[in-house]
């Protein structure tokens, strides 16, 4: 029960963080240019997306029989990383966003795990 616990913890606090570097990012790319910061807000969505569909088919596939489990992941896995491509092409092709912003937004939930990680492991001890 404790892990479950510790795994939810850090989970909502990767997700909280993402949100909050997300609307950071996309205030501060706000003052450099409008398609920047666009591109950093349809990322941040995606990634934020991407990374809530990947915990909810991480959980529901711990919940049926390892051969079953691994099949679901795999097959979940295939169809998130066709739809986000398809999304990104999108994106780029009709919105005219900018790359580098868009690759900032698609960086928020990585930023946000390393935060989280960085500020458990040196400044809370671990814990």
């Amino acid at each position: 029960m404790y892990m479950k616990e510790v795994k939810d913890t850090a989970q909502r606090h990767i997700e909280l963080l993402s949100l909050v570097i997300w609307a950071v990012l996309c205030a501060a790319g706000l003052v450099y240019d409008t398609r920047f910061a666009i591109g950093i807000a349809l990322g941040g969505l995606i990634c934020v997306l991407n990374y809530r569909f990947m915990a909810w088919h991480a959980k529901r596939a711990i919940t049926l029989p390892p051969h079953k489990g691994h099949s679901y992941m795999i097959t979940r896995f295939i169809l998130r990383l066709t739809i986000t491509g398809l999304v990104i092409l999108a994106v780029l092709v009709w919105i005219h966003v900018s790359v580098v912003g868009l690759l900032i937004g698609l960086s928020v939930v990585m930023l946000s795990i390393v935060s989280y990680t960085f500020y458990t492991y040196i400044f809370a001890g671990g814990n």
